[in-house]
Formats: structure tokens, C-alpha cells, sequence
């Protein structure tokens, strides 16, 4: 039996995102009709140096931290990370300090993410894309350090997603139904670029607590839908396990959409950067190179393959990150 909604108890959370956040309806697309009902959650609203998706988790992970009366915030990701900039400003507005741990094959930039987190004082430790694969054990190593300092180190996996991280996504399936059931709006798909796999889990495990018959779609922005999809999956089950929950959940409904990875993790094509540029001079909606970017081509490549019609009516999350835009701007104008 499904676990009702209304006696669903959230872990202890902080109020730090500005929610809720926008609910809009996506004209003027480019290569899509305006007959496609396509509707946008604008999360990349939740803040200014707080933008995207990360916040959601960070506000029961940051939580968490200072239960434990932990002083530094530890986490990892690519060198223009959304996570780790919003991880470094979040310990910044706490009082406490950060420690990041990026990887980057060439001389980091500084600019973007990585300029603000170094703005707020992070820490940063850099790797090689090789390296990173150990990146939990180097984080646990970087706490130890700071443990023999007398500091007291919480590390935050990547992207915020874990049991608890998830939460952040699990709550706003709440919020996004709230809005779309006083706007009086049908929403039979949800749209999500997949990386750590947290962000798909809450939204996913949401609708299920909600009893809300909603298809979460994916779009895996690095490695394959198969790494993609295992990710999601330990996720869900790690979620039910660890808080005890006895909804009715099935591998098989996780659907992620492989084919716009493109170069790879946090790389960008000329056919990505041409729809980042149609659709902010379009629709003035301003999408990131890493996730948003490649899940909307991916939306709209499926829309003119036919596999999305006219009878559903989509939802698109734009999950923030426009200040890895600017790393990048050179190739805007040439």
C-alpha cells in the first residue's frame, strides 16, 4: 500500500532557495510548433548565486551538517560544477567553510562557477578527469586532513545525491503539482537532464508519494542511459531503505534517453550552442551548456522524431547553470 501524502514527514531542511519557483508556459521554440503545450519550471530562479537545482538538496544536506556541528562543507565536480558553486556559497551564508575538489584536464579558468566559489573562499583541490573516479575517497582523505586540524569536515557526494539529497526533488514534485493544479493544467511528462542521477530520483519517488500518474524522462548528459539509469536506481533504493518507505516503485519506469551526450560531460557542439542561442533570442530563456542545454536539444530532437506528440503536455525543468556560460562565450560571436 502506498504511503498517503499527507502523512509524509520531510527531514529537517533550511530555507534558502527563493521558492517556489516560476511555472510558465514555452513559446516560440525553435522547430517546434506552438500547438506542443510545453511548460518550463524555471528552477534556475531559485537565487542569484544559489541558481539551479543543487540548492533543493543542499538545504537538507547543509542541515544535516550543522546538526553534526560540522565548521567546513566537502564536495566535488567538474572544474564549472553548479553543485560546488552553490556548495561554496551555502557554507559562505552559514558561516562555514568549503572545500572543493574539481576536476580539470587543462589550466582551471577562473571564471564562472568557479570564479564565484572562489569569491566566497572555497578551498580547491585540483584533479585530473582520471583522478576523479576516486573522488569519494579523495574527499574522505581531504576530511581526515582537516580532522588532524582540529576542523570538522561534512562531505557532500556529487551533485548532493543521496538519500538525503533527494529530498530537495521529492519536495518540489509537491510544489510543481501545487502550481499545475491551480493553474488547472494536465502535465503527463517531466523533463530532466540526468548527471548524479538526484534530481530524477526525487521527482521520480515525488510522483509516486503523490499517486500522480507523470512520466519523468531523462536525458543523461554524460556516460550512457544504462550508467545513467543503475545510478538512479540505487538511489531510489537507498531512498525507500534508509527512510522507510513503502511505496511501490519499478526499475522499468526509469526512462533515460541516451544520444545527446555529444563530446562528452561539460564539452559543446556547434548544433548545442546554435539552439542555446535560438532559444534565449526566442523565448528570452537563458539555458547552460552542461544540462539544460543538451536536455533541451534532446526534448526537441524527440518532438521532430515524432516519439513526443501534441496529445501529452510536457514539462520542461530548467535546472540553472548559466554561469557556465561564460567560460564559453567566445564561441557565441565569431
Amino acid at each position: 500500500m502506498e504511503r498517503k501524502v499527507e502523512l509524509m514527514q520531510f527531514p529537517g531542511t533550511l530555507n534558502l532557495a527563493m521558492l517556489p519557483t516560476p511555472l510558465e508556459r514555452i513559446r516560440r521554440l525553435s522547430g517546434v510548433s506552438d500547438d506542443f503545450k510545453i511548460f518550463i519550471k524555471r528552477d534556475d530562479l531559485t537565487g542569484f548565486g544559489l541558481s539551479g537545482n543543487k540548492i533543493r538538496k543542499l538545504e537538507y544536506l547543509a542541515y544535516e551538517a550543522l546538526k553534526r556541528k560540522c565548521d567546513t562543507l566537502i564536495t566535488c565536480g567538474g572544474i564549472q560544477s553548479n553543485h560546488s558553486r552553490a556548495t561554496a556559497i551555502v557554507a559562505a551564508q552559514l558561516g562555514l567553510k568549503s572545500y572543493l575538489v574539481l576536476f580539470e584536464e587543462d589550466k582551471p579558468k577562473d571564471d564562472g562557477n568557479l570564479f564565484l566559489s572562489r569569491l566566497v573562499g572555497a578551498e580547491v583541490k585540483y584533479i585530473s578527469a582520471e583522478e576523479y573516479q576516486w573522488a569519494d575517497d579523495i574527499m574522505e582523505e581531504v576530511r581526515s586532513k582537516l580532522k588532524s586540524k582540529g576542523r570538522i569536515g561534512y562531505v557532500i557526494p556529487e551533485g548532493g545525491s543521496n538519500a538525503l539529497g533527494i529530498w530537495g526533488y521529492i519536495k518540489a514534485a509537491h510544489e510543481i503539482k501545487s502550481q499545475l493544479d491551480s493553474m488547472k493544467v494536465r502535465v503527463d511528462r517531466v523533463i530532466t537532464a540526468v548527471s548524479s542521477g538526484g534530481t530524477y530520483a526525487g521527482l521520480y519517488i515525488g510522483s509516486k508519494l503523490l499517486k500522480w500518474k507523470l512520466k519523468v524522462t531523462g536525458f543523461n548528459i554524460r556516460e550512457t542511459s544504462a550508467i545513467a539509469t543503475e545510478r538512479i536506481w540505487k538511489l531510489v533504493q537507498d531512498h525507500l531503505e534508509g527512510f522507510k518507505s513503502d511505496i511501490s516503485v519499478g526499475k522499468q519506469e526509469i526512462e533515460v534517453i541516451d544520444g545527446y551526450v555529444g563530446k562528452g560531460y561539460g564539452l559543446s557542439r556547434k548544433v548545442e550552442l546554435d539552439l542555446l542561442k535560438s532559444a534565449a533570442k526566442e523565448t528570452g530563456i537563458i539555458l547552460d551548456p552542461v544540462y539544460s542545454g543538451k536536455a533541451m536539444l534532446g526534448l526537441v530532437d524527440q518532438i521532430k522524431r515524432g516519439d513526443f506528440t501534441k496529445t501529452e503536455n510536457i514539462l520542461f525543468l530548467h535546472t540553472g547553470g548559466g554561469f557556465g556560460l561564460f567560460p564559453i562565450k567566445e564561441r557565441f560571436f565569431k
